[in-house]
Order: structure tokens, then C-alpha cells, then sequence
């Protein structure tokens, strides 16, 4: 499965549940070690599960999901109370040498806003792997460490301690700029520090950027972390050019992520 740059955290809290460390490696988009293998595993094998009770295949992610090329971009909000202020994610194809995607990633906050160029891997083996990172100064580029683009990804983490079970998964579909994706919602109960709270994930392997989103939230019903999709698509330099010259000097708001976000709340699981 491919696995995203942002959702160490919801892993995180899967390898929790099978006795591991929570330590992340945000490169590669997954925590580390053997137990997080099996943690990601277990939550495909509730998918599958569910699709084979309905009597429909798993085709394996690298024959369902289309390859990413220059120009393809994607777009997440991160919110609820572990920070102040949402964050917005943006990664952006710039180009392709091979097996190797050229990534701009892009976080904005309330006050200040990050750019990292990234060479990750897309060979199915290593997809999402970082190989190398530079700062994006306006039009020149800088080195970064691959720990800068580390300390970048664990502003959109929340720490978990404890995944005590699996609730149930279910087929839904969430539409993200204009189509819809099918996706598996998968459900588990977890702990974070002495809150007991519920995870939803929403996973599709038509996807090709990972995960479409993920939620806990607290018994009382304060939403304690949540990722959405809230924009995808493809436009090419020219039109990205021809776009800046016309916008507002404002920067505009993110596409709110209505349906992902009603996925969610569309009842108790």
C-alpha cells in the first residue's frame, strides 16, 4: 500500500496497539520497525474483510492507482485541538525521472509557511521514501537535511499511546475536487495518554497520494486530530503562472472538504 508523507501519526497509534515504540519515520511516511508492518496489515486485512463479505476484490494498490506526473497535486488540512490553528499540506508533482517524483511540499500556517523540495521514490517497493530534501527559496533552492523535512511532517502528528481494538470498516465514497473516490473507513478505539477516543481512517489503493483521512475523536466529542483531503488535480507551470498573475495578493482559503468530513460523522460506528 502507499503509504502518504502525513499519516505517521495514524500509524502510529496501529503500532501502538501491536506493542511498538511510537517513533515515526515521517521519510518514508510510516514509524519504524516490524510491528508497524503488521499494525498497516491488520487495518488492509479489515478492508479486505469487508470487501470480500460483499463479494468484491482488493486489487493491490500498484495496479488500481493511476502514477502520479508533473503537475498532479494534492491538498490536506490538519485541525482540531492537539494545535492552535489548522495547518494546509500541499505536495506538488514538479517532475518525474523514473521511479523518482520531484515533490514540492508546502506547509502554511497561521504565521509562516515552509517549502521543501523533495526527491521521494515511486518504485512500489519504496514508494513515498525520501531521498533527498532543499529549501524552496522563491524561484532558488537550498539543502535541507532530510531531518528538516523530519521536523516539517511532525507539526501534522499527533503521539498516540494505545490501540485497543478494532471497531469495524466499511465502504464509503468521499468526493475531493469535483470526483468521487472509493474508500475503505475503518474504525478502531484508541487511547491517547488518559483519553479514550475513537480513530476513523479513510483508505483507498485507487489513490495514489495514500490515504484520503483520519480522525480521532475524544468520548465527549471534542475532535482531538483531523486530516482531510481538501483539494486534488493537475495543472501544468503555464497554468500555474497564468493563475498567480490573476489571483489576489490575499492568500486564499482552502476548498472546504465537505463530504470527507460528513464521512465521517455519518453516524456511530
Amino acid at each position: 500500500m502507499n503509504r502518504p508523507l502525513l499519516f505517521a501519526a495514524l500509524t502510529s497509534i496501529l503500532a501502538a496497539g501491536c506493542g511498538a515504540g511510537i517513533g515515526t519515520n515521517a521519510r518514508a511516511g510510516r514509524p519504524q520497525g516490524t510491528a508497524v508492518k503488521a499494525a498497516v496489515e491488520a487495518r488492509r486485512d479489515v478492508a479486505k474483510g469487508a470487501k470480500g463479505a460483499k463479494g468484491e476484490s482488493a486489487p493491490a494498490a500498484e495496479e488500481t492507482a493511476a502514477a502520479r506526473e508533473p503537475g498532479d497535486y494534492v491538498a490536506y488540512r490538519f485541525s482540531g485541538s492537539f494545535r492552535k490553528t489548522p495547518l494546509l499540506l500541499t505536495q506538488r508533482v514538479v517532475a518525474r525521472e523514473g521511479d523518482v517524483l520531484v515533490v514540492d511540499v508546502t506547509l502554511e500556517g497561521d504565521r509562516e509557511t515552509e517549502a521543501l523540495r523533495v526527491r521521494m521514490s515511486d518504485a512500489p517497493s519504496r514508494r513515498g521514501e525520501i531521498l533527498s530534501a532543499a529549501w524552496i527559496d522563491g524561484e532558488a533552492e537550498r539543502p535541507a537535511t532530510l531531518s528538516a523535512f523530519d521536523a516539517m511532517m511532525a507539526k501534522t502528528a499527533l503521539a498516540a499511546d494505545e490501540n485497543e481494538e478494532v471497531l469495524g470498516s466499511e465502504a464509503v465514497n468521499v468526493e475531493v475536487g469535483g470526483a468521487p473516490i472509493a474508500c475503505q473507513k475503518t474504525s478502531f478505539r484508541v487511547r491517547i495518554g488518559k483519553t479514550k477516543a475513537t480513530m476513523r481512517t479513510l483508505q483507498s489503493d485507487d489513490f495514489a497520494w495514500g490515504d484520503v483521512g483520519g480522525e480521532i475523536t475524544a468520548e465527549d466529542g471534542r475532535v482531538l486530530y483531523r486530516a482531510e483531503l481538501v483539494d486534488r488535480g493537475h495543472a501544468d507551470a503555464q497554468q500555474r503562472a497564468g493563475a498567480a498573475a490573476d489571483a489576489p495578493a490575499t492568500r486564499p482559503e482552502p476548498r472546504p472538504a465537505t463530504v470527507a468530513q460528513s464521512a465521517y460523522e455519518d453516524g456511530d460506528d
